[in-house]
């Protein structure tokens, strides 16, 4: 073979490396059955089927009274309806300007729990600061009749932060309302969940019209926010209440592995970025957080799931569920097309039983979980194509 010959073959011989490297680091897409699915899980047989497809990466799934639903789209940012399992192609109209980027945009939607007759939902989205790269977290309430919304309200702004990952929001049995707001680590932006003078990397809870609880935990202290609820998290998407007990549940990211269900504890410490289960993204060893001072999870998994929304199952579809956690799960270890929805039985006291995870057939990222007024359980999936997808028993 002639040199000429020989670095043209070299360079095609590289050329079909590249393609595979590059095609290896890229998630594959995983197209979702047209027709619904039947699987077996542990105890139950399923028929799992598609709602609505079309979304742009949904970040929150709300399931309305009605069935209707609406789903926020995080980067583009848009609020889209679901009416009689039909999606709208028109975004709702009413938000205010959101920022977008890395981990920000639009994020959680939720309803009032009065929502039958006041129309009121609560949403949390990113708003841009005059700083650059600089942003904050918002708060809002807005009236929705269905079609748009109206009256939105700031009830509370965040400090200011350069990296925030995901919120949710809960309303309490106290009526009081709770969200969570992400403290990553870049840099030493992660230092912002131990700082109580930011509001980063924090539970925080308030009246309803935004007002600060006089029972919050750091109230009255000159070194504190006095929304704070909890503090030390990193990246928090999932919050409930169970609806026997009373607790605050909440699902954290560790940043590889360590991922965790914690019960909530008001001015509770909860480690990070000091200590974890997991590792740091660089692999070093976290310090361990079984110490003195610090709150213990309920529940770990290690490798990492990124867990995703969060429900306590009580309809009546599923009987065997009652009481069981569900949580999404975005990926397993960090291997693309390995996400599903995580369940978890309890004990009485709440001591973990048994765990699986359902539809990994589908190899989606699932990053909302809801429970419906029919008793389904519905779920969100994070895709350039994402959907809402319905889970009930088989016939």
């Amino acid at each position: 073979m002639s040199l000429k010959l020989r670095r043209i073959a070299i360079c095609c011989l590289l050329s079909c490396v590249s393609v595979v490297v590059y095609a290896q680091g890229r998630p594959r897409p995983f197209p979702l059955p047209e027709e619904p699915q039947v699987y077996q899980t542990g105890d139950e047989t399923i028929r799992v089927s598609v709602v609505a497809r079309g979304l742009s990466h949904p970040f929150s799934l709300l399931v309305l009274p009605s069935g209707d639903m609406l789903v926020t789209e995080r980067n583009v940012p848009q609020l889209r309806a679901i009416r009689q399992g039909v999606l709208d192609p028109a975004p709702v109209p009413g938000l205010p300007d959101i920022r977008t980027g890395f981990h920000s945009g639009l994020l959680e939607v939720v309803a009032h729990p009065q929502f039958a007759t006041n129309r009121l939902i609560y949403f949390t989205y990113h708003r841009a600061l005059e700083a650059e790269g600089e942003y904050t977290i918002v708060l809002a309430r807005a009236h929705y009749d269905g079609v748009g919304l109206s009256n939105v309200e700031t009830l509370y702004t965040g400090t200011p932060t350069t990296l925030s990952g995901g919120s949710r929001i809960a309303f309490g049995p106290d009526g009081l309302v709770y969200f969570t707001t992400g403290g990553a680590t870049r840099g030493n932006v992660g230092d912002n969940a131990q700082n109580l003078m930011s509001s980063f990397g924090k539970v925080l809870r308030l009246h309803e019209d935004g007002r600060i609880p006089a029972t919050n935990p750091f109230v009255g202290r000159e070194d504190a926010l006095p929304e704070i609820y909890s503090y030390g998290h990193r990246d928090q998407y999932g919050l409930t209440f169970h609806p026997v007990s009373g607790d605050l549940l909440h699902a954290e990211l560790g940043p590889l592995g360590g991922d965790k269900i914690n019960v909530i504890k008001a001015g509770g410490n909860y480690g990070w970025p000091l200590y974890g289960h997991g590792r740091q993204n660089d692999s070093s060893p976290m310090e361990h957080p079984f110490r003195e001072g610090i709150e213990q999870s309920l529940i770990t998994w290690q490798p990492g799931i990124v867990p995703n929304g969060l429900v306590i199952y009580t309809g009546d579809a599923f009987p065997g569920w009652r009481g069981n956690l569900f949580t999404g799960s975005i990926h397993r270890g960090r291997i693309p097309g390995t996400g599903g929805l995580e369940r978890v039985a309890f004990s009485d006291k709440m001591w973990e039983l048994t765990r699986e995870t359902l539809v990994t057939e589908l190899h989606q990222r699932v990053r909302d979980v809801r429970q419906g007024p029919d008793g389904f359980l519905y779920i969100l999936t994070d895709e350039d194509d994402g959907a809402v997808i319905r889970i009930e028993p088989a016939q």
